[in-house]
């Protein structure tokens, strides 16, 4: 018998049968069909019809051995590939169609899939059912394609990799130009591209180039005559050594390293950041690290982990500033998905940390393994764990006794701070309440202005009040009151509304005063009534009385206001014979905030006992602001009051209402009325006003509602009618009170002269719990893959490298990227140097050393340099010495033709390429030359847009929110990230800032000014000083001519009007803004 079955997409296969068995023909050994069941051939007939076709038409290309790159980790050609998934997962659950993540891609719920658009419903459909009904599918084979491992052994020798080894020196045609190791390098190069070195830069441009390069400042006047009159064969390297020595030198490099830090004292967003107001500290020790020389491999260590290094306490203090390599970074806001805001923070740490000492782009491994690079994705999360096991702090930099003294004596000064608050803030309820009787006052005088105002349209209330000898802000509130109380008046406001009430009959400007001199006495005295029931204080005929106002639901009892300075109320009341017994707080008039409530330890005295109430759930509960807790605070955290901790209560916020029922026999309710935590812990002034008021009855509440502030409470509660501002309640204590307070803050104010001052921190990172990180896959916080212990990168380690084992893992970081058996840390920053001497670096992408990076120009010299770097002790100042001190370096700008033809761009260096300062040294040479230059070292920093500030651009504060326009114009780098190379534009923008802005302005007045002053003999020597400052040279003819001819002549008249500039200021600034003092030779 003879069957042809369809055995995969890819062909069709013989199945012969031959006395019961089955021989399959399935030449491709991925995949093989089974004979189906006789029961499931309906279902295999199903998927070969409706299933299996849709799969290669519109699967297989992404998901399949044949994929370039199997997307997703997921392979749709076998059942084994469906079932175990990808990286999200397993694909496909057996008859859970809903569940399964192959019909939600379909369905587009979550991952849309196909890409290219949504397939028909009926399709969807039928991949439904086919789920459902089992998914019967006769593919087998293997589960999933062999993920592709990296050969490390294989990765390590790429050139990068390699540990550097000192090379021979090449043999050379032209070795009489030769003067330093470096030259040899060189020149082969060019010999074996038939290029040839231009001649040698004049002294001038050297002193020029070597001053901009190591201090980028120009020299002055003084220092290039210096330079030229001294024909020693050593003057040059005489020259470097000084500009090495000066303090301008670490002001110069430490910005080229600021760059790689991303260096910022803000964040790109302003939502919850604190401000980095030290940051400035770590631009400085950066500054001071490269003054005075310390080893690089030292550098590194200092910003990895110079918390945790065995040094001692005065050199960790001294170099914790270091670590705002990663304490001043990139912070995000967190609202929204914070899971992915802190992923992001992390993966700015390894980005900065690995392209900055390691010239690795390992964040590209961050959602699977690097594409190019031996850089797996569980590598990635290995660095994440150390930066998830650490977090950032502001560290002190003195000793902690100096810690703990300036602490304690700002502890003093906060406590009788707080205790002078706390007095007046006392006293200011005894103040509202004395006001009672101005209550009549008060009532009678809206009525009085109304009808004032009713018939002079131009009547002022201030000025109103100020007749009736009265308060205008409290006649404010009285008429805002009422008029908010006229549609609905409470029931001891309603005779005053209708005393006011004129008869049609009566005219308007005579209304009669005693019934509503009777309303207004009568609402006074009730008033009075509530304050005497709150304060417990009622006869049984004042209890009558009060009871005509509020028939039914009178309070039994009503605490005094608890505050943050008196935070308890004790609570005992008779309620025998009562049904229902109903708990209120209130918000004691100041409004529903800061009102965390606390009923401790309440009980039930009963005839047989006592009944603890915690222990009878309430029937109903109603409450305008979270939940009502048992035995937990309204935030659900243990009940803690005026420093004493209660196992049992009853949580709550104002306003709230409880309702229980009462047993029969039910005698007092006792309990204690607190303020949760005294409001310590509720942030601002918020604790500080914390107010509210415990209430008990016996019946349902008629006289509150919750969300509604009591009638007594808005008369005399904190911000009631009679409010009193803080700063005006002293002015009404009695002479004892002032007295006293008087003295104390004479006290506070002592003790704020004698306090010392806040000690000096840094914004570093610092240990956390350490833990290690599972991989997200891809990328994704919320799919955990494999765990990933802490550790080294595998393709710079000999072998597995060992988990960290101490703390988060910083210090073994830091110890194996600043190992001398690393090939990358010392290589990279090797280029950087050269990069920064050149204009290019060896290797053109000085961020990125692997294979995506441009490989180097001269790798033996890079070898040669990076070896003498380690084996000089990693000083960078011997670094720029063997480096400038060779005849490449020396070369002029000179052009070469026949160079030009076979190396344009100078890679080769047969000539020093022309460069644009950067905005720092342009700036810098600008106040120099105009003589405004500040050259004070370190300190906070300063804005560039103001005016007056005429320090160097590196103590500018750099936003990564809004960067200064100057620097954001003129190419300054992204702070966000790091960087390494500048971009160099040239916009129309930029010239309009050398013509117009208020900064070039001022340059060129001062520079105008200055040689004037300085150089008071002929026109021609004031010209021949102006090229002096501004070029370090002296005018040619033609120059001279020109500026002669343009000094001499005249401006007419209505010129005059329209310069803002004189011809000097105009001659200055047209010095100031050439390309000659922008450019270096």
């Amino acid at each position: 018998m003879l069957a042809i079955l369809r055995c995969s997409h890819r062909s069709v296969r013989l199945v012969l049968s031959l006395h019961g068995a089955v021989l399959l023909l399935c030449s491709s050994g991925l995949s093989q069909d089974l004979p189906p069941d006789a029961e499931q051939t309906a279902k295999l007939e199903f998927f070969e019809k409706k299933i299996r076709p849709v799969l290669v038409e519109h699967c297989y290309e992404c998901h399949s051995g044949e994929s370039k790159t199997l997307q997703g980790g997921l392979s749709l050609e076998t059942a084994q590939g469906l079932a175990q998934g990808g990286d999200s997962g397993p694909a496909l659950i057996s008859q859970k169609s809903d569940q399964s993540l192959i019909i939600q891609a379909l369905r587009y719920e979550s991952t849309q899939m196909p890409p290219r658009g949504k397939l028909p419903d009926q399709v969807i459909a039928d991949f439904v059912q086919w789920v459902d009904s089992g998914a019967a599918d006769p593919r087998v084979g293997d589960s999933a394609p062999i993920k592709k491992s990296i050969d490390f052994e294989q990765a390590r020798l790429f050139w990068s990799f390699v540990s550097p080894k000192n090379p021979d020196l090449p043999v050379t045609k032209r070795s009489g130009w030769i003067e330093s190791s470096i030259d040899h390098f060189t020149l082969a190069a060019m010999e074996a591209r038939q290029l040839l070195p231009v001649s040698k830069a004049g002294k001038r441009e050297l002193i020029r180039r070597a001053s901009f390069d190591l201090t980028g400042l120009p020299p002055t006047p003084q220092e290039v005559d210096a330079f030229l009159a001294d024909e020693s064969t050593n003057a040059f390297a005489k020259l470097i050594d000084r500009l090495l020595d000066s303090p301008a030198y670490g002001e110069r490099w430490g910005r080229y390293w600021l760059d790689v830090a991303r260096y910022s004292e803000d964040q790109a967003h302003t939502f919850s950041v604190q401000p980095n107001t030290h940051g400035y500290r770590y631009r400085d020790w950066v500054i001071e690290a490269f003054n005075s020389d310390i080893p690089f491999d030292l550098f590194v260590k200092y910003q990895i982990a110079a918390d945790l290094m065995p040094i001692d306490e005065t050199e960790r203090l001294r170099n914790l500033p270091a670590l705002g390599y990663f304490g001043l970074g990139a912070q995000y806001y967190k609202n929204t998905d914070a899971a992915k805001a802190a992923a992001d923070e992390l993966d700015d740490r390894i980005d900065t940390l690995t392209r900055g000492f390691l010239g690795l782009t390992v964040s590209c491994a961050r959602c699977h393994d690097h594409k190019f690079d031996p850089i797996p994705q569980q590598d990635y999360y290995s660095l994440a764990g150390v930066f998830h096991s650490s977090r950032l702090h502001n560290a002190p930099l003195v000793p902690s006794p100096e810690v703990d003294r300036y602490n304690a004596a700002q502890q003093k000064i906060k406590q009788l701070d707080e205790a002078i608050q706390q007095t007046i803030a006392r006293e200011g309820p005894k103040l509202r309440e004395a006001r009672i009787s101005e209550v009549k006052q008060y009532l009678m005088a809206t009525r009085d202005f109304q009808l004032a105002k009713a018939s002079d349209s131009s009547l002022k209330l201030p000025a109103f009040a100020k007749k009736n000898e009265l308060e205008a802000s409290t006649l404010k509130r009285w008429i805002d009151f009422l008029k908010s109380k006229e549609a609905s008046p409470p029931l001891a406001l309603k005779p005053w509304f209708n005393a006011i009430a004129l008869p049609s009959d009566q005219p308007s400007d005579q209304p009669s005063d005693q019934p509503s001199e009777a309303a207004a006495v009568a609402f006074a005295e009730y008033i009075q009534l509530l304050l005497r029931q709150r304060d417990g204080l009622l006869s049984s005929e004042e209890q009558s009385k009060l009871t005509q106002n509020a028939p039914t639901g009178n309070a039994r009892y009503i605490s005094p206001m608890v505050t943050r300075s008196s935070p308890t109320a004790s609570i005992d009341v008779e309620i025998q014979g009562a049904k229902e017994l109903f708990l209120v707080v209130n918000d004691g008039g100041n409004g529903p905030s800061c009102d965390h409530a606390d009923w401790l330890e309440p009980k039930l005295i009963t005839a047989s006992g006592e009944i603890d109430l915690t222990e009878r759930k309430w029937e109903t509960v109603t409450a305008t602001y979270g939940s009502v807790n048992l035995d937990k605070n309204v935030n659900g955290q243990a009940l803690r009051v005026a420093g004493k901790s209660y196992s049992k209560g009853i949580g709550t916020h104002s306003t709230s209402v409880l309702r229980f029922e009462l047993p029969d026999d039910a005698k007092r309710f006792v309990a204690v009325g607190g303020l949760d935590n005294s409001g310590a812990d509720q942030g601002g002034d918020c604790g500080n006003n914390a107010r509210v008021q415990f209430r008990v009855y016996t019946e349902s509440p008629t006289d509150i509602q919750v969300g509604q502030s009591d009638l007594l409470a808005e008369i005399i509660g904190e911000k009631g009618l009679f409010a009193i501002e803080l700063k005006d309640i002293e002015a009404k204590l009695p002479e004892g009170f002032r007295q006293t307070l008087s003295v104390q803050r004479s006290e506070l104010e002592s003790l704020r002269r004698e306090s010392p001052e806040i000690y000096p921190m840094a914004h570093v990172i610092a240990e956390a719990n350490p833990s290690d990180l599972q991989v997200m896959v891809r990328g994704n916080p919320a799919n955990r893959g494999e765990l990933a212990p802490r550790r080294f990168l595998r393709i710079l380690s000999n072998q597995t490298p060992r988990a960290f084992t101490q703390g988060s893992g910083r210090l073994e970081l830091a110890n194996a990227i600043a190992s001398s058996e690393n090939p990358l840390t010392a290589r990279v920053m090797v280029n950087r140097v050269w990069q920064h001497h050149f204009g290019r670096g060896l290797v053109g992408t000085p961020d990125n050393f692997g294979k995506l990076g441009e490989p180097p120009t001269h790798p033996e010299l890079l070898e040669y340099l990076t070896v003498k770097f380690v084996e000089q002790g990693w000083s960078i100042k011997s670094l720029h010495r063997e480096i400038m001190l060779s005849a490449t370096y020396q070369l002029s700008s000179d052009r070469n033709d026949s160079n030009q033809q076979i190396d344009a761009d100078n890679r080769y260096l047969w000539r020093m390429t022309r460069r644009r300062l950067d905005v720092e040294a342009w700036r810098d040479a600008l106040l120099a030359t105009s003589g405004r230059l500040d050259g004070k070292l370190q300190g906070p920093s300063t804005n560039l847009a103001d005016a007056s500030n005429n320090r160097r651009t590196v103590y500018a504060f750099i936003s990564r929110h809004e960067l200064d326009n100057m620097l954001r114009l003129f190419d300054f780098p992204d702070a966000n990230i790091t960087a390494s190379v500048r971009a160099e534009t040239t916009v129309p923008q930029q010239q309009l800032f050398v013509l117009n802005s208020p900064f070039m302005i001022e340059q060129s007045k001062a520079f105008a000014a200055r040689v004037l002053i300085e150089s008071a003999d002929s026109l021609e020597g004031r010209i021949q000083h102006a090229y002096r400052l501004a070029f370090g040279r002296k005018a040619s003819p033609g120059e001279l001519r020109v500026g002669l001819e343009y000094l001499q002549a005249i401006d007419a008249p209505e010129q005059k009007e329209l310069n803002k500039l004189d011809r000097w200021e105009r001659y200055a600034q047209a010095l100031l803004a050439s390309n000659e003092f922008l450019y270096i030779d």
